[in-house]
């Protein structure tokens, strides 16, 4: 090796021990480095963790919570996001082609792999109650699928996702819109299911309480022990009381509610209509269940574990995962509502989803505004319906006799909703005017009490015609031309707007003609509830509108323009109650009791044959005879019927004068 070539030599691997040496280096302080910044962001975590605490980006559930499939599919990690993706383009493809029951089971699927994410729950419970449902033939399989829908929501969903507005919408608006509105064919069948097994869960409701007491006894419900079955082992008497229940095959749950609500009935008096009155029941398990709860000295004990085992359903999360304190707070608020009624469930739904999303940062603001919508809608319902009319069927729920009646006490709720809720929404909008419901919910808020003037009105008494003249006076004050100035409608009397406000509805014959029958139609539906205040006035307020119609026929050759005289119209009616079978024969027997001599000798001969097979099928039958007994002087109306139909003619004017209205 020549000199030079090995001083290269030389050089070269001088060079190369200087390069690993500064490499090992450069090692080192990178080594270094890595654990300073390892350090650091060990350090950082918590800070981080009260970050994303503070900016509300954690799980309430964690996966420990999850049922073992859910958290089977939450453990496959990058390739659950790919699964999801894949799944909902497929979902979209299913729905296309119509495959509603291949879409529902990936739709589960789905919801497995993302548990915590709203729209899946809101898509497979909307395919649930509105696609599948209408692909079934009978009003029952429909029922169920709705019925699946909103327990998909109420029982899975909101267990995962808690404070999400968008599922409390979607089921806010499954009770509104697909049970409460009648767009749906089966509507009323969902109706009957949902006032059915209501009234399972809370027993029959009281028919005449005040307002106070009708809160108080779901107060029961609130107060009643948490730990029901903690409760019955530590109290000796309710202990010896489910014991003696066990021996008659009857459990502190279910078992227990739905057979005092069918079996233990008190206002409905079936009995006073069975044929063989007086015939003791037979000594079997049904009649020795019901003797031993009919005991005076078990009353007690009955209607605290009643409350007990009512207020454990109600809160489970697999039974109906709603909160009873805050179920006393809205009848606190708002009066007691009927928990049988779709609008009660959509009232609370909503109104419950927008208290406790209320501190959530990223709340979908578009849902937020549904979902308080709906709460409007809920009470505007309950002002129209919110008395129920219920004559159970429990062998078949949908085929109970259910009826909806106004209630106008709610209408004040729903003014003052308006109000808060519109300042809640829009108070920040520069356009917002004070005391109003703000620009978005303006409208809606003037179009309601236009309406609820009309109804007060027409319910009548004093307290109702001060509170329709404090909204009229509002909407003067408020509802204001693009001059700033009270819209010309309001330039006016009050009386003169209200009459305005009919005479649309009086304009025609015909229009006349069903707008006084509909006042005739409530005044017998008002009696077969026993309210029979209510049911005078609306017959008062019919003959009032029916003299107003008449005031000029001067002009009206040959006399067109006149009605039927309203004793006749209020016999036709009548007539026509008896007849429908939609009222159940109760019903009939508190009406013909309200009916005046002479309209009971005229239909009685034409109803007599209808009511009959309306108790023959009667489960047990009634006697026809108790329902709808025979009106006195019937063979003298045979003779001369004629005589009876020219007293008719002049009975509206009688009635006036207190001459003809005959009360046996």
């Amino acid at each position: 090796m020549t000199q030079m070539t090995q001083s290269k030599m030389e050089a070269y691997l001088a060079g190369r021990s200087s390069a690993m040496r500064s490499d090992r280096w450069v090692r080192l302080v990178a080594g270094l480095l890595a654990v300073l910044c390892l350090a650091g962001s060990m350090m950082l975590v918590g800070p981080i963790n009260d970050i994303r605490r503070k900016e509300q980006m954690t799980m309430d559930v964690t996966v420990e919570g999850l049922p073992p499939d859910i958290a089977l599919m939450t453990k496959l990690g990058t390739l659950r996001a790919l699964a999801i993706d894949v799944a909902f383009i497929r979902l979209e493809e299913l729905k296309e082609e119509n495959r509603f029951f291949e879409l529902m089971q990936l739709s589960n699927w789905l919801c497995k792999l993302a548990p915590r994410y709203p729209t899946v729950w809101s898509y497979s419970a909307w395919n649930m109650a509105y696609n599948i449902s209408v692909c079934q033939y009978g009003d029952e399989a429909r029922w169920l699928w709705v019925s699946n829908g909103i327990r998909n929501l109420r029982n899975k969903g909101l267990v995962y996702n808690p404070k999400s507005i968008t599922l409390y919408k979607e089921l806010a608006w499954i009770f509104n819109h697909k049970i409460g509105d009648k767009l749906d064919d089966s509507h009323m069948a969902y109706k009957a299911e949902l006032a059915v097994e209501m009234e399972r869960l809370f027993g029959e409701p009281p028919l005449v309480l005040e307002d106070d007491q009708a809160v108080n006894r779901f107060r029961e419900i609130v107060e009643a022990p948490r730990d029901l079955d903690k409760w019955i082992e530590e109290t000796p008497e309710v202990n010896a009381f489910v014991a003696t229940l066990r021996e008659l095959d009857l459990s502190p749950d279910e078992t227990l509610l739905w057979f005092v609500a069918e079996y233990m009935r008190t206002y409905s008096n079936v009995e006073q209509f069975v044929l063989e009155e007086g015939q003791l029941p037979p000594t079997d398990l049904k009649s020795r269940r019901r003797t031993l709860l009919s005991l005076p000295e078990n009353k007690d004990v009955l209607d605290r574990l009643c409350a007990a085992i009512r207020s454990n359903i109600l809160r489970a999360p697999d039974k109906y995962n709603m909160n009873i304190d805050y179920m006393l707070s809205l009848m606190d608020e708002y009066g007691p509502l009927d928990w049988r009624s779709p609008y009660s469930h959509c009232l609370y739904w909503a109104s419950y989803g927008d208290k406790v999303t209320a501190d959530i940062k990223n709340r979908d603001s578009a849902d937020s505004m549904n979902a308080v919508r709906f709460i409007f809608f809920a009470l505007d319902q309950l002002s129209l319906k919110g008395k129920i009319i219920l004559e159970p069927n429990f062998e078949g729920p949908g085929k109970s006799f259910v009826d909806y009646q106004p209630d106008s006490r709610f209408i004040r709720h729903m003014h003052e909703a308006y109000l808060k809720y519109g300042k809640e929404q829009f108070g920040d909008d520069p356009n917002f005017v004070e005391g109003t419901a703000g620009p978005n919910y303006s409208t809606g808020h003037e179009n309601f009490l236009m309406r609820s003037i009309r109804q007060l009105y027409l319910t009548g008494g004093k307290k109702n015609l001060d509170e329709a003249k404090e909204y009229y006076f509002y909407l003067r004050k408020y509802d204001l031309d693009e001059a700033g100035h009270p819209k010309p409608r309001y330039h006016t009397t009050f009386k003169a707007f209200i009459e305005r406000q009919f005479k649309e509805s009086l304009d025609t014959q015909a229009g006349a003609t069903v707008f006084i029958q509909a006042f005739l139609l409530r005044s017998l539906k008002e009696a077969a509830v026993g309210d029979v205040e209510r049911s005078l006035r609306s017959f008062e307020t019919a003959k009032e509108w029916y003299e107003y119609y008449h005031r000029d026929t001067k002009t009206d050759r040959n006399a067109r323009r006149k009605l039927q005289p309203l004793g006749i119209m209020r016999r036709d009616i009548a007539r026509i109650f008896m007849q429908r079978p939609d009222f159940s024969a109760q019903e009939k027997a508190r009406v013909w009791k309200s009916l005046d001599l002479l309209t009971r000798q005229a239909i009685y001969d034409d109803a007599l044959p209808f009511v009959e097979q309306q108790c023959a099928v009667h489960e047990p039958p009634f006697d026809a005879n108790k329902v709808m007994p025979t009106p006195p002087g019937m063979e003298e109306y045979r003779k001369n019927p004629d005589k009876v139909l020219d007293e008719l003619k002049y009975y509206d004017e009688n009635v006036s004068q207190g001459k003809k209205q005959v009360v046996d």
